[in-house]
């Protein structure tokens, strides 16, 4: 009976336990982040800001849960940014035409240019010199119906020019768009020419674009465009996010420094900033994931600053392959001064992952993350959505919650009945026991009733009449089928 008690007492501390280990899995994260939903909708996702990546505390966010408001998580899917597959882009040459100041006739069509009835265009009068050069017209030709013009390579004559330039865009000569902003650059160096001659379009497919220069024109060699057959799709691509002001310590050996990104960005961007202006200084950079992992390279350029009047410019963001190392250093080539005196700083960039996730449950929703020790449970995204052609409906991500928010987030919606049904539960498994132990009870005196040992018991021990008699008695004699008994 004291084995079944136990037995049953085990049991019921079994079931308390197990009963709030969901609501308390929510207790194992770091960070809360309050959730803000439109009502009605089934599924819902968000763009993981900054902050989902600074908490995190692995490479993968393998960390980031949704939890419901009783504390329970909630399936979801985690989808980085990828760009689609593309083809090599092609290099066409591109036709333009110098302008004078305000050569706009009054049909839309530049003074010294004619429009021919399939829409190209043609020079009509001798280029204006380089004085009254400030616009370059540009006729992209057929290339922009074929495909999607990603940049306009300028080469310069110029052994030596820097100046920012604008560009607009239109496809009737008339009407005129924005269509970026970009700084040409052309110096000589140390016996090599330093040259930024890419004016990046973002795939446009208009038939015309206008350059003005703001720094004086340059002298220009040739033009081409770079045509991509498949641009990427808008929709699939989201905007890039930065993180600005990192400043990189310089390190033991000259020339070294070091930064930190503070989390698992997939950095696919990498901007450094030079202390002074007029630098020029090749450079290395590496990353590794922590401090016990060796370091690899990632990329090479050569960083420069240089000040030219009012025109100041600097190099070009470096392109990585996503990269969420925490760790990075700069290896610069010191044998022309390095940096000089002040700081590096860096931005680094990356497209940020999407979560997808099913509302099931009740509200509050958060999202929970920064836990080493926990593995990501995501899902595929078709698999989430079950082959369903449903749009996720957006959902907003909070501000950071403290502990004592998160804690009534996730209690806010329990079910008042919970611990009712874990003490019925309990109380049956212990009625269950007791109904055990008094069969077994039971069972043992029907046995003893009817003479037959329990087992375990001393067989002689048992039945009636001569049960005390045994052989070794000397008072005991033999007994014969009527009963007496023979000396």
């Amino acid at each position: 009976m004291t084995r079944v008690l136990t037995l049953t007492g085990w049991c019921f501390a079994i079931l308390t336990t197990w009963a709030p280990a969901s609501a308390l899995a929510a207790d194992d994260f770091a960070q809360h982040f309050a959730l803000q939903l439109d009502d009605g909708a089934a599924y819902y996702s968000v763009t993981l800001p900054a902050a989902v990546y600074a908490a995190s505390q692995r490479h993968d966010l393998g960390d980031v849960r949704i939890f419901n408001g009783t504390g329970e998580p909630v399936p979801y899917s985690l989808d980085a940014p990828r760009e689609p597959a593309r083809t090599p882009p092609t290099l066409h040459p591109a036709r333009w035409f110098p302008l004078p100041p305000a050569a706009a006739g009054s049909s839309g069509v530049p003074l010294g240019v004619t429009i021919a009835a399939d829409g190209s265009l043609r020079a009509t009068s001798a280029p204006p010199s380089r004085a009254q050069h400030d616009t370059d017209l540009i006729d992209l030709g057929r290339a922009s119906h074929t495909g999607q013009v990603s940049a306009l390579l300028v080469h310069l004559r110029d052994d030596n020019y820097q100046g920012r330039v604008t560009v607009e865009a239109s496809d009737d000569l008339r009407h005129w768009q924005p269509a970026g902003d970009a700084q040409l650059l052309k110096v000589s160096y140390n016996g090599s020419t330093l040259s930024q001659d890419r004016i990046e379009l973002d795939g446009t497919r208009v038939r015309y674009l206008r350059l003005r220069w703001l720094d004086g024109s340059p002298y220009v060699e040739s033009m081409d465009m770079e045509v991509q057959a498949t641009a990427a799709d808008p929709a699939q691509r989201a905007d890039r996010a930065w993180r600005e002001g990192i400043v990189a310590h310089a390190g033991p050996k000259a020339g070294e420094y070091f930064f930190s990104t503070g989390g698992p960005y997939p950095v696919d961007r990498l901007r450094l900033n030079l202390p002074q202006p007029n630098t020029v200084a090749p450079a290395v950079v590496y990353s590794r994931t922590g401090l016990d992992t060796p370091w690899r390279e990632v990329a090479g350029a050569t960083l420069f600053r240089l000040h030219n009047g009012a025109v100041e410019q600097s190099n070009p963001s470096l392109e990585l392959t996503p990269d969420t190392d925490r760790q990075w250093r700069v290896v610069v080539d010191t044998r022309n001064g390095g940096l000089g005196s002040g700081a590096l700083t860096v931005a680094a960039g990356w497209r940020p992952a999407t979560l997808t996730f099913v509302a099931r449950g009740t509200a509050p929703f958060t999202l929970a993350v920064g836990s080493a020790t926990t593995a990501s449970s995501a899902v595929s995204r078709d698999d989430l959505l079950m082959g369903a052609s449903v749009v996720p409906a957006t959902a907003r991500l909070g501000e950071a919650l403290s502990p004592e928010q998160a804690a009534r987030a996730q209690s806010a919606s329990k079910d008042p009945d919970a611990m009712r049904r874990y003490l019925l539960w309990a109380a049956l498994l212990l009625a269950v026991g007791s109904l055990g132990a008094i069969a077994w009870r039971l069972a043992r005196g029907a046995h003893a009733q009817a003479g037959v040992a329990p087992e375990g018991a001393p067989r002689g021990s048992a039945g009636s009449g001569v049960a005390g008699a045994t052989a070794n008695d000397p008072g005991a004699g033999e007994v014969n089928g009527q009963g007496d008994r023979k000396s």
